[in-house]
């Protein structure tokens, strides 16, 4: 009787460990808190004509409007999760890249303005990955931390650490 319990006790040890390897897929919405909805961005108009001379940099810039960072899920934070999206290097040479923007569309934060800070994630890989072809999409799978990351193109509301990169089939 007390091998049964103690196997049972191994079984019931031992059965979270078992899938501690596994990722969790989610999707951009899942990023997002239940009922948040992002705000339009701001008109092109506001920028037009606009002429920064030194002197009145600092007022200029002070009449720019203010925006709020977007709310993130904290739930999410410290998951093993696995995210699909396209990337956008941050850290890289001419063969390989070691952190990057996680993005959920071609082209987010290069071309247009950035996505919402919950729809950027900041990625930190285990280790660097070729660079063969940077816009195709990619699953990405680690550690996610809500955390923001600022960065000179985005800033990203979460992290994933100790990130593992597959292609996206």
């Amino acid at each position: 009787m007390n091998y049964l319990r103690v196997a049972f006790i191994f079984i019931l040890v031992i059965s979270p460990l078992a899938y501690s390897g596994e990722y969790k897929e989610v999707s951009w919405d899942d990023l997002m808190p239940k009922g948040w909805m992002p705000s339009a961005p701001q008109e092109l108009e506001f920028f037009e004509d606009e002429a920064f001379d030194n002197g009145a940099l600092g007022s200029q810039l002070e009449a720019l409007p203010k925006t709020e960072v977007a709310p993130v899920v904290q739930s999410l934070d410290e998951q093993k999760l696995k995210l699909p999206g396209y990337i956008i290097p941050i850290k890289y040479n001419a063969g390989s890249v070691s952190e990057f923007l996680l993005v959920p569309y071609v082209g987010a934060c290069i071309h247009t303005p950035p996505p919402p800070e919950n729809q950027i994630v900041y990625v930190s890989l285990k280790k660097p990955m070729a660079t063969n072809d940077m816009w195709a999409p990619v699953w990405v799978s680690g550690v996610m931390k809500v955390k923001l990351s600022m960065t000179e193109l985005a800033t990203a509301g979460y992290h994933m650490t100790e990130a593992v990169t597959k292609a996206y089939e």
